[in-house]
């Protein structure tokens, strides 16, 4: 093996660059090579031409870069450091954006009674789309199983003899597809003689093997699959950069690496190539090249400062549901553990039959206060997917993506920022913003004559309805121009079964054919309608107009009745009236997304409840609610209780989310708990045994922190004194001094309970 570099040298050689010039070398790649794809531009190009264009000119024009000390070869020096490949993420574009920027004009002329309705929508915050009419944009995976197994060339193959029997429409999908992968193996050649030449002037005899290693490797994967552990390692890094400088979105999952990588990594150690030693110091120069991408004290401050969409999955279980801890699981765990890092983000599956030294590996920071990953629970996902309709061996083999992403392994191409905010005409009722209704197209009934709780309940559900079946006709009616302006061949290769069905992923070329909603606002509406049913109609304290009243003059003059609505019964106080209400609404959520169509037959409506940053900057955008929320106060995120209700057990909390149905939630959920710090008693033990009772409950994710506010308000103070005091934030963690004070803010405000 080739001696490896101190970490600390690797590290400032990769912050260098990321640092100081990665974005430079982008921008002037994009000045360059821009006007080149747009000289291309003609009326009758086809999606798949312009794409096949966009692949074939960035793969000639760019020079990759390698850098000192790193044993891996993926920068193509095309896009900016903190970019996951998506057109203006953090507000880098690059040349890779062009086919999607072209598309984007000619959405809203093929459909401008669709857009101009769509914009309309986006604007009140009835829902989010990270596009058009549909995610175009990120939220992507990059199946590395095919090109593990057989490499590039195994797919340009079964391409090439799908052609043989191809239509007009099925033949230019596949010729896309077969320049798309031609343009990587293009790439990967540049890098094998950028190698050859770096190694002829260098002079450092450690440094000159890394490149002579690279040139060797490079001059056959991925193209040719891999044949050892390095290269496995290497393909996902090369892949994980390479395919977004050409494809131009963003993609944001490493798969299951400790799954994945595990058959080269025993190989390699049987054979004696390989010591558990060397495998770690790979794995950590892999970590490395993503987490030094960006500034750990950088000030997070906008909608998604410290987010960089990488991720990877470990634990879990196999096909036989048997699970799943290896050397290289710990492997991963240890060296995030030990150098701090933060990105890329890792996905910790667990059930209840997880092995404790597994728990504690993933565990052992989070108690310290360095919580750095997020908690899956295989039961309610399994369950989940096996009702979506995904056989049990799909299902099992799930990975986590994004921030929540819950999708099986490289056969469905689906949206997992599909945030779709049922508060909203809950808010529009209750405000009678008839205005805000005529200007997105809707009608919502308002509440003010309602004579009982169960017409008010049934007019709730009804108002979700009319969303829900709006934001899918923006589907159905949109979604068609995908495959036809910006079109993905090149993704399309690796998914199960796009090569077969000659169809690209934008047009049903996939397995599965579903999609996900991601309902925003539910605990909310739930303490809304109990304090509504307690005060109005249970006590008779104050009429429902009065009520309502009080809540449209955001409660100014009636703090005493605003306490009244606060002090009901509440979404996680575990009580038998709120998992009632929460399993009937829940259901009835449910019986509507039953009733929604999906753009392929086979596929159906999944929900979920999550919510990103949204629980600030749309919750400052929403008005006061029956639940003693004020204006512009947060709202609750996924379905972690709302802060206006001082819960102090978590069991509470863990007996609400059990009255949920688990397999009603195929698009996942999210809850927020903090639980005592290390030094307020918290010990790996009760951590665990906390997890083992969210594993028998609808909980899908866990941003899970270990905290007390003492220490949280100390680093506030002395921020020099508690650099490793990291916290999950929304869908990602954050250094707790690297927050705004208004995030900061956001954090304290949250519930921190007892035990």
């Amino acid at each position: 093996m080739v001696p490896n570099v101190p970490r600390e040298e690797l590290r400032k050689s990769l912050q260098d660059h990321f640092f100081h010039t990665a974005d430079r070398l982008a921008d002037d790649f994009c000045a360059r090579v821009l006007p080149m794809l747009k000289a291309q531009e003609r009326e009758d190009l086809t999606g798949y031409e312009a794409k096949a264009i966009q692949y074939k000119i960035i793969s000639e024009e760019a020079d990759p870069i390698l850098l000192r000390h790193s044993p891996f070869y993926c920068e193509t020096g095309t896009v900016g450091a903190q970019s996951d490949g998506a057109g203006r993420f953090h507000g880098f574009t690059h040349a890779g954006t062009w086919c999607r920027d072209r598309a984007e004009g000619k959405y809203h002329a093929l459909a401008p009674e669709l857009a101009e309705r769509r914009s309309a929508q986006g604007s009140e915050l009835l829902y989010l789309i990270c596009g058009c009419f549909q995610d175009d944009m990120q939220h992507f995976f990059f199946n590395p199983r095919p090109v593990l197994k057989n490499g590039l060339s195994g797919l340009a193959e079964r391409a090439k003899e799908a052609l043989k029997t191809a239509d007009t429409e099925e033949k230019a999908f596949l010729s896309a597809m077969l320049e798309g992968l031609y343009a990587v193996k293009r790439i990967e050649e540049k890098f094998a003689a950028k190698a050859a030449r770096m190694a002829e002037k260098e002079t450092d005899e450690g440094e000159k093997a890394r490149l002579l290693r690279i040139r060797d490797t490079a001059a056959r994967v991925p193209w040719e699959a891999p044949k050892s552990f390095y290269e496995a390692l290497e393909t996902l890094a090369f892949l994980r950069t390479v395919v977004g400088a050409l494809e131009g979105v963003g993609y944001n999952s490493f798969g299951r690496p400790d799954v994945d990588l595990w058959p080269f990594y025993e190989k390699d150690i049987e054979e004696g190539r390989l010591t558990e030693a060397e495998a770690e110091e790979l794995i950590c120069a892999f970590l490395l090249e993503w987490d030094c991408r960006y500034d750990h004290d950088m000030k997070m401050v906008g909608y998604a400062d410290h987010e960089l969409e990488n991720t990877y999955t470990l634990g879990g279980c196999d096909a036989e549901g048997k699970p799943i801890y290896n050397t290289l699981t710990h492997l991963f765990l240890k060296v995030t553990r030990e150098e701090k890092i933060i990105f890329p983000k890792i996905k910790a599956r667990y059930s209840s039959d997880s092995p404790k030294e597994y728990l504690d590996d993933c565990t052992w920071d989070v108690v310290r206060g360095t919580s750095v990953l997020l908690y899956q629970n295989d039961e309610a996902s399994i369950a989940s997917l096996v009702r979506a309709g995904r056989t049990v061996e799909d299902a099992r083999d799930y990975i986590i993506t994004g921030c929540w992403g819950m999708m099986t392994y490289g056969n469905i191409r689906d949206d997992h920022g599909n945030y779709v905010n049922i508060l909203k005409p809950f808010e529009f009722a209750i405000h009678r913003s008839f205005d805000k209704m005529k200007k997105v197209g809707l009608t919502f009934e308002t509440f003010d004559d309602a004579e009982d709780f169960e017409e008010l309940y049934a007019r709730v559900v009804r108002n979700c309805r009319v969303l829900l079946k709006e934001r899918n006709r923006m589907t159905l009616e949109g979604k068609p121009l995908w495959h036809k302006l910006n079109p993905m061949p090149l993704s399309s290769s690796v998914l199960d079964d796009c090569i077969g069905n000659k169809k690209d992923l934008s047009n049903g070329g996939c397995k599965y054919h579903d999609e996900h909603y991601q309902l925003v606002g539910f605990p909310n509406i739930i303490d809304s309608l109990l304090a509504i049913k307690t005060l109005c109609f249970d006590k008779k304290v104050v009429s429902l107009p009065e009520l309502l009243e009080a809540v449209r003059n955001n409660w100014e003059g009636n703090e005493v009745l605003r306490q009244m609505a606060m002090h009901a019964p509440g979404w996680g106080d575990g009580s038998a009236e709120v998992c009632e209400l929460g399993a009937r609404f829940q259901n009835d959520l449910y019986a509507l997304t039953g009733e929604l169509e999906t753009l392929w037959p086979g596929g159906k409506v999944n929900l979920g409840h999550l919510t990103y940053t949204e629980i600030r900057f749309w919750a400052e955008k929403t008005l006061a609610t029956p639940d003693g929320r004020r204006n512009g106060e947060y709202f609750s995120q996924g379905l972690t209780p709302s802060r206006l209700k001082k819960i102090p057990a978590v069991t509470s909390v863990v007996e609400s989310l059990r009255a949920l149905d688990m397999s009603t939630l195929g698009g996942n959920t999210v809850v927020n708990i903090i639980l005592p710090a290390m030094q307020n008693g918290m010990t790996l033990e009760t951590a665990e045994a906390f997890l083992y009772a969210a594993a028998r409950s609808s909980l899908g994710s866990l941003q899970l922190n270990c905290a007390s506010r003492e220490e949280l308000l100390d680093a506030q103070i002395h921020p020099e004194d508690h650099k490793d005091l990291i916290v999950r934030v929304c869908g990602f963690s954050a250094r707790f001094t690297a927050l705004s004070p208004e995030w900061q803010a956001e954090v304290l405000s949250r519930n921190f309970y007892e035990g």
